[in-house]
């Protein structure tokens, strides 16, 4: 058996043939150069160049919370890029270049690991925001066959956005950091990860059947063929888990999946989940030019749920605002955006945009298995605001004999201090809880979790955190509604028996995390 070894970043012991990466050449950047400087010209350039990448991350916040990071650097960056341009004066691929250079050199001369690694992260921003100057729209991942072990020198998250991660089984790379964003995305998605190889890379054959052991950061080259046979068997068990997921003292803990679109809602179903706890309807508003219609909405919750073949559905009001922005919206300029306009309070500040999407939803609703949640709720007069124009276009339905479920009544979010508070006057009054761990910890810690150099401070084992979660379960079970948990907690290991032990019986997490939760769930005992 012949190894190699390098640093376990991500578990997993998988088998794929292995794919060399080959970045293109770059562009000669002096062709996007104008002989004579324009400032303003070169400033709509750029802006048009920033908004192009950031509408782009947007479609991905609901992957990772590294995205949001992303745009939280990028407008970093783009402050000091447009200041060059004024200045200068100086073209904007030149700005941008320099920029991210600058920013790199502070971050490189430090010794934390993780801040240091954030140097990735400035040649990302920076290189996507070049690539959207000069349109530079080459895809080297394009030829990857399915069942692939990518080798490469490093990888950045905007590559992850390249491929197709349906053909990819495991990461070897030459450089990196476990604490780097790469490494984080790995984990999350169950891909397996082994990097700093250095040399050891060059001697990995191309086009070859290997295994890559993420665990204990090895790449073995050289197997014996019943290796093979067995890690191919333990494969096919774990890509899908339709048993129900029982703890070892009986107690039957359902879960779900997330979703953004149709095909996370087929995944996630795919693999063995309850149902869809939380389907995001921001994909459906971004996609296109202007606000959807109602026949579009319809179509496509209507898709959805009948994807999960009869298994309930709950589908998320328009969480938009704050990190997440629409291309063809303008929203006015906050302070602090994070506090502002986002979730239900945009929703009753439009209601002609919010009925569009409530009527698609009741109408959707005669499966009868959706569900319907509203974001961001802080009271129970916003609650009943966004109930009273539910209720308003049940009546108009029903004056236009549209058929739909007259049951549907709104469960809330649960993410801010406020709702925590006001747990036992909710669950009077709502129809269920979704604890959302992500937005809770941020606003309950008063930290921004987009913020990059935040995010070891953003911990939801937070003894505050960890108490409003058992305060809200207490209070669903004093009056019988249901409660569930999603976000990243929902599929930390380290956070599942924690979270069962508080009362939690439903869990919602990523498809790709559903049968290891449910592997993990089988461990523990309740009582």
């Amino acid at each position: 058996m012949k190894k190699i070894t390098g640093t376990p970043a991500s578990p997993g012991k998988v088998a794929g043939k292995t794919f060399r990466v080959k970045y293109p050449p770059a562009w000669d950047n002096t062709e996007s150069r104008p002989d004579v400087i324009s400032k303003d010209v070169e400033i709509k350039r750029f802006s048009d160049a920033r908004s192009f990448v950031r509408n782009r991350l947007t479609l991905h916040l609901d992957e990772s919370s590294i995205f949001a990071a992303h745009i939280a650097i990028l407008e970093d960056i783009s402050e000091q890029v447009i200041s060059k341009i004024k200045q200068g004066p100086m073209d904007a691929v030149s700005a941008v270049e320099e920029s991210g250079r600058e920013i790199c050199f502070l971050f490189a001369d430090m010794e934390d690991e993780y801040l240091s690694s954030r140097s990735d992260d400035i040649v990302d921003i920076s290189r996507q925001l070049v690539q959207a100057l000069t349109q530079d729209n080459r895809n080297p991942f394009s030829s990857m066959p399915y069942n692939s072990i990518l080798i490469a020198d490093n990888l950045l998250v905007s590559d992850t956005l390249l491929i197709d991660r349906s053909k990819l089984a495991g990461i070897a790379l030459r450089k990196g950091s476990k604490t780097s964003h790469i490494a984080i995305l790995a984990r999350d998605n169950e891909i397996p990860l082994v990097l700093g190889l250095g040399e050891g890379t060059d001697s990995i054959p191309d086009n070859k059947t290997i295994i890559i052991d993420g665990g204990k950061g090895e790449i073995i080259i050289e197997f014996e063929e019943e290796l093979l046979s067995e890690i191919m068997r333990q494969g096919s068990k774990k890509k899908e888990d339709m048993n129900p997921a029982i703890t070892k003292d009986g107690v039957e803990i359902k879960v779900y999946g997330n979703a953004g679109n149709l095909d996370d809602v087929k995944k996630a179903i795919s693999k063995g989940a309850d149902g869809i706890g939380l389907l995001r309807t921001e994909f459906i508003f971004m996609e296109g030019s202007v606000f959807p219609d109602e026949d579009t909405q319809y179509a496509t919750y209507l898709e959805c749920a009948r994807t999960c073949q009869g298994k309930n559905i709950t589908i998320r009001t328009l969480d938009i605002g704050a990190d997440k922005q629409l291309p063809y919206h303008t929203f006015a300029k906050e302070e602090n955006p994070l506090l502002g306009l986002r979730g239900i309070r945009f929703s009753l500040a439009y209601p002609k945009i919010f009925k569009v999407q409530l009527r698609a939803i009741l109408r959707a609703s005669v499966l009868g298995n959706i569900r319907i949640m509203f974001p961001m709720v802080t009271s129970i007069d916003e609650y009943n605001s966004a109930s009273a124009l539910l209720e308003e276009c049940k009546i108009e339905l029903k004056d236009k004999g549209v058929g739909f479920d007259n049951r549907l009544h709104a469960g809330i979010m649960v993410e801010t201090p406020a709702s925590v508070m006001l747990a036992d006057d909710f669950a009077r009054t709502v129809a269920f809880f979704s604890i959302g761990t992500n937005d809770l910890t941020q606003y309950m810690l008063a930290v921004d979790r987009n913020n990059p150099y935040s995010m070891n401070v953003c911990d939801y084992f937070n003894s505050a955190v960890v108490k409003g979660i058992s305060e809200v379960a207490t209070s669903s079970r004093r009056y019988a509604i249901d409660v569930s948990v999603c976000g990243e907690m929902a599929s930390d290991p380290y956070a599942t028996e924690l979270l069962l032990k508080l009362g939690i019986r439903k869990l919602s997490v990523a498809s790709s995390q559903v049968p290891s939760l449910k592997e993990q769930i089988r461990k523990q005992s309740i009582n």
